[in-house]
């Protein structure tokens, strides 16, 4: 694992962690259908994202990369969905298991060329549904902090997601890229 690796997934499950607590304290003044999306979102991209790093890092296992993948996308969707309702949590849950395989299949298919331009999409593609769940969420908190007026400014919020993702992609390469030899059974 390399630093830009660590620092790729930390962030990913800081920004992650963050909008499931503001969903928890927000749950009251959600409905239904909003509780669903954002189960069905965070759910898809966590597992979009974990199966393709996984299926990246465990290369010529799809079983276990798909299997860990729709694991990680259905308790994302379960944890986002349980602050809701149940008919959010199935649904964020069926979500995540089909963006975990979906996901793994991806990672599978890459060229080692092409491994992290596939993390760094499935990232920036997760992220921004964070950052637009965090968006949508934010104004329903009880309590507004001051520094959350300027995250509810669009063009703020554009520029700091921008800026973020061009700073990690610097942070490439996210996987070292080693031959093993082949295995004849």
């Amino acid at each position: 694992m390399t630093t830009g690796l660590i620092l790729l997934i930390s962030v990913f499950f800081t920004f992650f962690f963050g909008v499931t607590v503001c969903a928890f304290f927000a749950r009251k003044k959600v409905t239904v259908m909003q509780g669903m999306i954002f189960a069905m979102s965070m759910a898809m991209g966590m597992g979009l994202f974990a199966g393709t790093l996984l299926g990246i890092v465990f290369q010529g296992h799809l079983l276990l990369s798909t299997a860990v993948g729709m694991g990680a996308g259905a308790l994302a969707g379960a944890l986002i969905g349980s602050s809701f309702s149940f008919l959010a949590l199935l649904e964020g849950m069926l979500s995540g298991v089909m963006a975990g395989m979906m996901g793994a299949m991806l990672g599978e298919m890459i060229e080692p060329a092409d491994w992290d331009k596939a993390l760094m999409l499935m990232f920036t593609f997760a992220l921004l549904i964070c950052f637009l769940l965090a968006y949508e969420i934010l104004p329903l908190l009880k309590e507004q902090f001051k520094w959350m007026r300027y995250y509810q400014n669009p063009f703020l919020l554009g520029f700091l997601f921008f800026l973020l993702c061009l700073f990690l992609y610097t942070q490439t390469p996210f996987i070292q890229k080693v031959i093993l030899p082949y295995h004849f059974h």
